[in-house]
């Protein structure tokens, strides 16, 4: 009886070894093996706090070229897309009007200038007869004077013949001849004295032409000064046939096709862009009033979502936009050669820039509306190898900043968190490093 519970005491041991073995071989069968997974190590990153806007940039320098003048064009010396300096000559007017112009004023020109001879002729002349006129003046006195002396003469010549004759000493023929004489010196001071009284008169009639000639020369000179101004204007008119540029710039659409038609004055011929720098006006709710400040940086969002060129706040108006409740900003950027005038563009506005951690977007999953990553832990299998399991945390982040979120809290610098399959991954799932080597040898 002992024997037999024995043998069965002995075969169920051996039947329970088997079917332990037979167990132990199917589950190392079905171990699971690690999933290739792609890892980024997660580093310190900037974070930024940023808004972002729409607007059109407008080139600083940029103006509609149109000609001062109405004629007909005769020659365009520049084509679209032409980079021209300013001063360079752009189109040209047919010049035949204001060519009669200037003609007929430089030949106005020259007859006030002759006329202005010819008055100067006169002063001269006139200046002439007062010097002659003064000398004949000084020659008369000095007849008026010797007249007075030859009278005086005569009267002591007659007083003393007449006080002989009455003595009887000299005959009463010399009273007559000294009479005589005495009547004559007297006539010839009267003549003298006319004379000088006519001298006088024509010296002063002299002075008055001088003074009239000097009138005219002014008033001749204000007449050539005015004919010059008017060639002046009109030699403006005639240099605004030539068109040239107001600033260094692009040259913009330019039909070849208007040479020979008329343009009217004010009419746009092209324009000229200046495209070195741009500004650009959006509009920034009030709610940020205490943060916005010029200086400020804005960079412009590129297709993909990567920045591009980056510039500064300028201006801040200092009344709110009643209607919107916003205020009006001009950024200004400094080209790099990619950018285009009247271009519709999305900027960021750079508020505030902090230390922390981004994590990329595609290593994040959702589930009940809470985010997780898988970040790789290491672990110690059975027989003393070092492997990674994927290991998932719930993480609470911010706002996407390029193609990364930035990261609240969950996982800091240095956690390895997996970027590709992560729908295939569990808190658990054994995972390998995918290496560079096979990533590059996959075929697409």
């Amino acid at each position: 009886m002992s024997g037999l519970l024995s043998r069965k005491l002995l075969g169920a041991v051996v039947a329970l070894s088997f079917l332990t073995n037979a167990c132990g071989t199917e589950e190392k069968a079905v171990a699971p093996q690690a999933i290739p997974v792609k890892l980024q190590t997660l580093e310190t990153a900037s974070l930024i706090d940023s808004s972002e806007y729409v607007g059109t940039l407008q080139a600083k320098g940029r103006v509609n070229l149109a000609p001062q003048i109405t004629g007909r064009i005769l020659s365009i010396f520049v084509q679209q897309g032409d980079t021209v300096k300013r001063g360079q000559k752009i189109a040209e007017l047919e010049p035949t009007q204001q060519q009669e112009q200037v003609n007929a004023a430089t030949a106005q020109v020259n007859v006030e200038k002759a006329r202005l001879g010819q008055t100067q002729a006169e002063y001269q002349a006139a200046e002439a007869e007062k010097a002659r006129t003064a000398a004949e003046l000084e020659r008369t006195r000095a007849d008026v004077e010797d007249a007075k002396a030859q009278l005086a003469l005569a009267r002591v010549n007659h007083e003393r013949s007449s006080f002989l004759v009455k003595q009887g000493v000299n005959p009463k023929q010399d009273l007559d001849d000294k009479v005589r004489d005495l009547e004559t010196s007297k006539a010839q001071l009267n003549a003298r004295e006319k004379a000088l009284q006519a001298a006088q008169e024509s010296l002063h009639a002299a002075e008055k032409r001088v003074q009239q000639a000097l009138a005219n020369i002014d008033a001749q000179k204000a007449s050539v000064t005015q004919a010059e101004g008017q060639l002046g204007a009109v030699g403006q008119e005639l240099e605004r046939n030539t068109i040239v540029a107001p600033i260094d710039g692009v040259v913009a659409s330019f039909d070849q096709r208007k040479i020979g038609d008329i343009i009217n004055s004010g009419e746009e011929l092209t324009t000229i862009t200046n495209n070195e720098v741009f500004e650009l006006n959006i509009n920034i709710p009030t709610e940020y009033r205490s943060r916005l400040r010029t200086g400020l940086s804005v960079k412009i969002i590129e297709g993909e979502g990567s920045e591009g060129v980056e510039g500064k706040v300028t201006y801040i108006a200092p009344l709110v936009d009643q209607n919107t409740q916003s205020i009006h900003t001009k950024v200004s950027f400094n080209n790099d050669g990619s950018l285009r005038d009247r271009e519709y563009v999305t900027v960021r506005v750079i508020w505030d820039k902090q230390p922390g951690v981004l994590v990329p977007t595609t290593a994040v999953s959702t589930l009940g509306g809470q985010r997780f990553v898988f970040v790789a832990a290491p672990r110690e299998t059975q027989n003393g190898e070092q492997s990674l399991v994927a290991k998932q945390k719930p993480i609470q982040v911010g706002d996407i900043q390029g193609q990364d979120y930035q990261v609240v809290s969950g996982v800091k610098a240095g956690d390895r968190v997996a970027v590709s399959r992560i729908l295939d991954l569990q808190d658990g799932t054994p995972i390998a490093e995918e290496s560079l080597t096979s990533e590059k040898t996959v075929e697409p």
